[in-house]
């Protein structure tokens, strides 16, 4: 195995964020692919605060202190930073992957690498979004959000709470590109919310209460620039940004009690994926109304899509990994990976694999070894095994460059 050095640690005092306007939401002028120069594994620890960094090309390692352990990591819609929440201590932080980029006859300066600047409290902040350049979380405890702009994380610390105008509830949302936002209400739920509504960003409900249709309750979303779908027991309830909704049927083989959980968009805008771990992953064609198989098994544990968009990767328990690519529906890639995981969950917070793609590699923790591994798709081989110091709860790859 290969063995990795550790480097100071750097403290970081970087400036931080707001919400925007339309114009600065576009985030389309990055390219995520260029040299493997920025780009690096954020990984928490299950035990402690300590946080790694490692640059999976060059075997840095970087060592930070979050402001507790078992932080829950996602990317931000760049790539750039990254949002560490912690429920269960009401608490929420971002992380900038720093660095410069060299574009031969100037660079960039992407800061100090480290912690940045927006932290907030919030009741169990739980759902994470970033899409339309917002970064979005919605905080289980009081039904609130808590929402800035991704590009102003470094020269401005406002963050907006919003009151949703419903009751407490495990909750989901999406942004619209007109920057309304879906969300989730309780409805008659008790503990799973059972409408949708669209609310403004200063919270004010837009859309009429006869066009939110009611579910048997609701969980996971994912969306468009105009369309969001909501994973339910009804079926997948589709929210235009008008207000206007409606339900599509699952499968006739989906059995009493089965229904998707959890949703992500492509590239494609009117094709989404949907998936459980009993019957696997699937398309959701929002346009013909059509849900058809992806990878089918009934014991489905990662499915995620590429930055890009263009695949959906999918992974069993036993380890077979298939990527499919999105517009043409070809299979892509369909192995079964010699790699014991971590794949038992007793419940929300259990300590199990991750996983996480990039370019032609498929990253795997096994919390149980104290490792990440990388394996490279082309060459259908695990090319690194990176031996940590800590026990990895979570982590996500943090990727980013700019083309000028």
């Amino acid at each position: 195995m290969k063995k990795i050095f550790f480097l100071p640690f750097l403290a970081s005092l970087i400036l931080f964020a707001s919400c925007s306007s339309d114009d600065d939401a576009s985030m389309d002028d990055h390219n995520h692919h260029d040299e493997h120069k920025n780009v690096s594994l954020l990984i928490s620890d299950t035990e402690s605060k300590t946080l790694n960094f490692i640059n999976p090309f060059t075997d840095e390692l970087k060592k930070f202190e979050a402001a507790y352990a078992k932080g829950s990591i996602y990317a931000t819609e760049s790539g750039r930073y990254a949002v560490i929440t912690h429920r269960n201590d009401n608490f929420t932080e971002t992380f900038n992957i720093g660095g410069e980029i060299d574009h031969g006859d100037h660079s960039h300066d992407l800061g100090e690498t480290g912690l940045a600047a927006v932290s907030f409290v919030s009741q169990k902040p739980t759902h994470f979004k970033s899409e339309q350049g917002y970064v979005a979380v919605y905080n289980d405890g009081d039904a609130t959000l808590s929402i800035f702009n991704e590009k102003t994380i470094d020269n401005n610390a406002t963050v907006n709470t919003i009151t949703t105008g419903s009751a407490a509830h495990h909750g989901a949302m999406v942004i619209f590109k007109n920057c309304n936002i879906a969300i989730t209400n309780l409805g008659n739920g008790s503990g799973l919310p059972e409408k949708v509504q669209i609310i403004n960003q200063s919270g004010e409900i837009v859309s009429e209460e006869a066009q939110s249709l009611s579910t048997s309750g609701i969980h996971g979303s994912a969306g468009n620039n105009t369309t969001a779908v909501f994973g339910s027991g009804t079926g997948i309830l589709v929210v235009n940004d008008n207000g206007e909704q409606n339900i599509i049927n699952y499968p006739d083989s989906f059995e009493d009690g089965v229904w998707f959980g959890s949703l992500l968009a492509t590239n494609i805008s009117d094709l989404f994926i949907g998936y459980t771990s009993s019957k696997g992953a699937y398309f959701i064609d929002i346009e013909n109304e059509a849900i058809t198989p992806i990878h089918e098994t009934t014991e489905l544990f990662k499915c995620m899509v590429s930055k890009s968009g263009k695949e959906v990767i999918s992974l069993t328990k036993s380890g077979v990994l298939k990527i499919t690519d999105v517009a043409t529906k070809a299979v892509l890639f369909n192995e079964t990976l010699s790699i014991v995981m971590d794949t038992e969950s007793t419940g929300h917070g259990s300590v199990t694999s991750s996983i996480d793609y990039f370019d032609e590699f498929v990253y795997i923790s096994v919390p149980s070894a104290k490792k990440i591994i990388q394996y490279n798709i082309d060459d259908m081989k695990i090319t690194e095994e990176f031996e940590l110091a800590i026990t990895p709860y979570q982590f996500k790859v943090l990727a980013y460059d700019i083309e000028h």
